[in-house]
């Protein structure tokens, strides 16, 4: 049963981060790519690229959780977003917050 409890939090905190659905983030990898390539002469260096696309992730991410509870009132109301985390309850406020410091 913990693990169960476990594993629905998890999944909540993944729903809040947009993680299943990934075109924010490459919508945000593109540009910061682009720019890497053009401010380093040659090919940037592997940790280097890794740093931004880490940061890239990171960011769309915590985009997304301050978003949600930016609207966390309204949510609950609309149809289309009553599910998500924040509203149905499958993530407190208080997790959004720190999911979003973390992030």
């Amino acid at each position: 049963m913990e693990w169960s409890l476990t594993q629905n939090k998890l999944l909540a905190f993944h729903r809040l981060m947009r993680t299943d659905k990934p075109i924010g983030a490459l919508l945000l990898l593109w540009p910061t790519l682009w720019a890497l390539w053009v401010a380093t002469p040659g090919v940037p260096q592997l940790w280097i690229l890794a740093v931004f696309v880490a940061g890239v992730w990171l960011m769309r991410a915590a985009g997304c959780v301050v978003n949600d509870y930016a609207d966390r009132k309204f949510d609950g109301h609309v149809k289309r977003t009553a599910n998500r985390p924040l509203p149905s309850g499958a993530v407190t406020e208080k997790e959004a917050r720190t999911l979003f410091v973390v992030c």
